[in-house]
């Protein structure tokens, strides 16, 4: 019995959060093909007016940290994706965005939108920010985080 327990190793760390939606673009987003960079996951919606006003702060934090961080934004509505791909296009929106149709994904509590997590490179919940965020924020919030996981090492 003892040599039947051993065989079966140290238990299984606890996944992270984790999604595969499809993409405005018609490719599927995967959360995991962002694992060993830090992804800013943003749940927004086309009506929500502080949604809109961090979407240009989210593309600046993108434009400014993609090789250490991708945001990955997610809308939270159940509307035509043609709509949603107009309105990326038209706010020249780049990071890559996801379609939720509206729908809870395990993993992420929502509150209210928007809502942003923050996923480690290691694909565990890091963070978690209900209301705006700007780049400044972000940059601060990622450096700390950074900094207490070195310090843990």
């Amino acid at each position: 019995m003892i040599l039947a327990l051993l065989a079966i190793g140290p238990p299984a760390r606890a996944q992270g959060p984790n999604f595969t939606l499809p993409g405005v673009d018609g490719q599927p987003v995967r959360l995991a093909d962002f694992h060993g960079r830090w992804v800013i996951v943003n749940f927004w919606a086309t009506w929500c007016t502080p949604c809109l006003l961090e979407l240009p702060e989210l593309q600046a934090f993108h434009d400014q940290r993609h090789k250490h961080a991708i945001v990955v934004g997610v809308n939270f509505e159940d509307i035509a994706p043609s709509e949603i791909r107009a309105f990326v296009e038209r706010l020249a929106i780049t990071f890559p965005v996801a379609l939720s149709g509206g729908e809870p994904l395990p993993g992420f509590e929502l509150k209210g939108l928007p809502t942003t997590f923050l996923i480690s490179p290691d694909g565990q919940l890091a963070d978690t920010h209900l209301g705006t965020v700007n780049a400044a924020m972000l940059t601060k919030r990622l450096a700390e985080l950074q900094s207490a996981g070195d310090s843990s090492r």
